[in-house]
């Protein structure tokens, strides 16, 4: 497998990006009303602690949302197309919380034109991973 050169993709093996958010009940709420999913862990705090949880919990593809926003503003950025994004939560995200959205390039591919991207989502108090995976994104011309 052949590593690109910046000039040629854009990203090279080992790049990164991070930036943090702060999830609000408005965020969780406008995710509910985009998705229609109004499931009663997201949208009642009482019904949420009665199941043992903190209080209401942002929905996992919330969380997984702020991928697209690392590949299309910040890794690659510009020009790129997603393809495939796998997922596995580990931990709630729970109104209210930090976290912190990371990518790292971990493969580049010369004849495709992609870029395989680590990417994670810790809490930003205490690093815990809440959410990760790899992405698959086309670079284009």
């Amino acid at each position: 497998m052949e590593v690109l050169c910046m000039s040629k993709i854009g990203a090279k093996i080992g790049d990164s990006a991070e930036f943090s958010v702060e999830v609000t009940a408005d965020m969780v709420d406008a995710f509910a009303k985009l998705s229609g999913d109004m499931n009663a862990l997201h949208m009642d705090e009482k019904f949420a602690q009665s199941k043992k949880f903190e209080g209401r919990v942002a929905h996992g593809m919330l969380g997984a949302s702020f991928f697209s926003r690392l590949v299309g503003m910040h890794l690659p950025g510009k020009n790129s197309l997603y393809l495939s994004q796998s997922l596995f939560f580990r931990r709630p995200i729970y109104i209210g919380m930090k976290v912190t959205v990371k990518g790292v390039v971990m493969q580049t591919t010369t004849a495709t034109r992609t870029v395989k991207i680590k990417t994670e989502i810790l809490n930003s108090a205490n690093a815990e991973c809440l959410l990760d995976g790899e992405a698959l994104v086309k670079v284009l011309e």
